[in-house]
């Protein structure tokens, strides 16, 4: 995927489709990730897909990395295959 790196793995989550301006905020965690990759193809438009494979590893960056890839007043939406607890910390809605 582009951007996936040890360093930005070590950072908690990372954007792998970037958009500048996004509509939409797509975020999913291992294999969600390529849901999310697909669905942000085939809706075009201006969204965004985040990998976040730590939550733990998010929380503990600077507010202004966290406002870079979770951007105040834009809708996000988790995708989960299993249980969805804890997404309302980050996410706006919730699939899982």
């Amino acid at each position: 995927l582009p951007n996936s790196s040890i360093e930005n793995v070590e950072k908690g989550a990372y954007a792998v489709i970037e958009c500048e301006s996004p509509e939409l905020i797509l975020i999913g965690t291992g294999s969600e990730v390529s849901l999310c990759w697909d669905a942000a193809k085939k809706m075009g438009g201006k969204i965004r897909v985040v990998s976040m494979p730590s939550w733990e590893l998010f929380r503990k960056q600077p507010a202004s990395y966290k406002d870079s890839i979770l951007k105040k007043g834009v809708p996000t939406m988790s995708v989960e295959a299993a249980v969805t607890m804890g997404w309302g910390e980050g996410a706006d809605a919730l699939v899982g």
